[in-house]
């Protein structure tokens, strides 16, 4: 009778994410941007397909892919992969290939297929940055490569030098569209101008909104977008003259808010937050500007501004209870050392007579110092 081997191999979510990865054509475009060597025993768009589908479904470290991958049958370009051929030396070898590769082009490829097959709405566009850290030394031999400096830190360590990231992203799915390092001592201000341009670009129009912090509030950057054609929404920060001259008309002022909207709050179940708009008169430069009141925001400054009142009477209340022990010690120690006699028969008002408080370094005094009197 013959024998048969029996082996065991996982499932797990890995179709579904396969599922998607064959949507958007992802081992073609490897293929086409990250070309193997000839007689290579594995394609680097394998690879890189192995690598992605690792970061959706477990994360492991590349010397741990191997055996996350001997887990499963299926392979990324149709045929059953073999786990042995994905050490951490061929993926290494990979991700460097790819560096080297024409990362925005692909970008933009797979960003233009997520959008054709998912049907993304491009209408509004988010823009965000941070800062990646670096710790140690790093060579940078390339001249036109992103240079590592010290800058704003977003991970709160001025003492490392930095790079920055930038990310456009849709609002229908969050899908990132597009990305750019910027040398680590660049300022988001400056950004948005040539952010703005690229995207339009990519998507082939100028009216989408484009979204983003309060870095895109100056001068230079709104007019840029507005005499294009394009529209965005922005903070103003809190130093600028309009919220000033707004907080001014609050406290003297009431003012007519306009119910917008209301949506669940996405932190606490069941909690409702209502969104309320007052819209003053434009800017000289013809910015309309709209205030947003939050009942959310408003009940959690109301707890802030009590807990701080109750923290701050608490501290009161035991500096006077300090201030009181202090007073009542130094008062037995006055009349334990200064002789007094009353001022009248009967009287409960006396006063020293003509003797020196308690003298040297430990009373706080010194022998230069006037005769004091004590009225109790």
């Amino acid at each position: 009778m013959e024998q048969f081997e029996t082996r065991f191999k996982q499932v797990d979510v890995l179709p579904m994410v396969k599922h998607y990865m064959d949507e958007l054509d992802l081992f073609k475009l490897f293929t086409k941007y990250v070309p193997a060597a000839a007689g290579s025993l594995a394609d680097h768009a394998e690879s890189l397909c192995i690598l992605t589908a690792n970061i959706i479904c477990d994360n492991k470290p590349l010397y741990k892919v191997q055996e996350w991958l001997s887990k499963y049958s299926d392979g990324f370009s149709g045929k059953p992969v073999e786990a042995s051929l994905f050490n951490d030396d061929r993926l290494a070898r990979t991700l460097s290939a790819f560096f080297h590769s024409d990362r925005h082009s692909l970008m933009t490829e797979v960003s233009a297929k997520a959008i054709a097959v998912h049907k993304l709405l491009t209408d509004e566009i988010h823009n965000d940055s941070t800062t990646v850290t670096f710790i140690g030394k790093y060579d940078t031999p390339d001249s036109e490569a992103v240079k590592l400096k010290h800058g704003h830190n977003k991970d709160f360590r001025p003492d490392c030098k930095q790079i920055v990231f930038g990310l456009n992203i849709t609002s229908d799915g969050h899908v990132p569209l597009s990305f750019k390092l910027f040398d680590g001592n660049t300022t988001d201000d400056v950004t948005h101008i040539p952010n703005w341009n690229a995207l339009r670009t990519l998507l082939e129009k100028e009216d989408f909104i484009y979204v983003a912090d309060c870095k895109l509030c100056s001068l230079e950057n709104m007019t840029h977008i507005a005499e294009n054609g394009g529209l965005f929404i922005t903070i103003i920060p809190k130093g600028r003259k309009e919220v000033k001259q707004f907080l001014g008309h609050l406290k003297k002022n009431e003012v007519e808010w306009k119910d917008a909207f209301e949506v669940e709050s996405s932190r606490k179940k069941g909690k409702i937050t209502i969104y309320k708009t007052f819209e003053p008169a434009r800017t000289k430069n013809g910015f309309r500007i709209i205030f947003v009141h939050s009942s959310s925001k408003k009940a959690d400054d109301e707890g802030r501004r009590r807990e701080k009142i109750d923290k701050a009477i608490v501290q009161l209340e035991e500096l006077s209870v300090c201030r009181n022990n202090c007073f009542s010690n130094r008062l037995k120690s006055c009349r334990r050392n200064c002789p007094y006699t009353s001022l009248a028969p009967g009287s409960s008002v006396r006063v020293t007579g003509g003797c020196k408080f308690p003298m040297g370094e430990g009373a706080g005094r010194n022998e230069s110092e006037p005769t004091c009197s004590l009225v109790n």
